[in-house]
């Protein structure tokens, strides 16, 4: 029998390390969190995290002083698409949308979502962390709900997670569409004595084509606008 594995989900992987200023980014975010309320993930989410989502202030300042960092990001989104077969020379994607996340010590879960508006995304981890983003395989929610491999069974259909640990520096870049989470830290889980109490910090970005992009907003001055 032959078996065509078809349509693959691209998720990309990049090392920004020599390249970003990460000491500076973290500093940045831990000023600007000083700013902001415990918890202000939970008008959103079932999570205890300071975030700058849906603060377009707090976008605005981290941009204006990360302006090289986004257009590194840009790069590597714009070759990502490129590699997929995405890329439209005339509508280059730019992040249009980008906010940080510190997640509270010892609660670092964020549940299943997408971004499912935007056709490619990413997630730029400041600190290292053991617990992992999880990436759903879109297989689970359609007719293999019911279907769990058994323990050394698993292949790349039956899989139920595509799993990417926080390292620092490094970029994760993956379509819009694709389900993904962080799990709840449960003893004998994703556990480290170390690195299990510090926080979580990643920047989650949105990218489009026709939007007006953050670097044009901070090239024309525009920090005060709500999205």
């Amino acid at each position: 029998m032959i078996i065509d594995y078809v349509f693959p989900h691209a998720i990309g992987n990049v090392d920004l390390t020599d390249e970003v200023d990460n000491e500076a980014i973290q500093n940045t975010i831990e000023e600007l969190a000083v700013g902001v309320e415990d918890d202000t993930g939970a008008r959103v989410w079932d999570c205890k995290v300071k975030t700058s989502f849906e603060n377009d202030v707090q976008m605005m300042k981290f941009a204006k002083s990360h302006t090289e960092f986004l257009e590194i990001v840009n790069r590597e989104v714009n070759q990502y698409m490129v590699e997929v077969g995405w890329y439209e020379p005339s509508k280059p994607n730019k992040v249009t949308q980008c906010w940080w996340n510190k997640y509270d010590e010892k609660h670092h879960f964020q549940e299943a979502h997408h971004h499912g508006a935007h056709e490619v995304c990413a997630i730029y981890y400041v600190s290292n962390d053991t617990i992992p983003t999880l990436f759903h395989n879109p297989n689970y929610y359609t007719v293999h709900s019911n279907l769990t491999a058994s323990p050394g069974r698993e292949s790349s259909v039956t899989n139920r997670y595509h799993k990417t640990f926080p390292k620092t520096g490094n970029l994760i870049i993956f379509p819009g569409y694709m389900m993904h989470s962080v799990p709840y830290i449960r003893t004998g889980m994703f556990q480290d004595s170390e690195l299990v109490e510090k926080n979580r910090i990643t920047i989650a970005m949105n990218f489009h084509k026709h939007e007006e992009d953050i670097l044009s907003r901070v090239k024309n001055d525009d920090g005060m606008r709500y999205l």
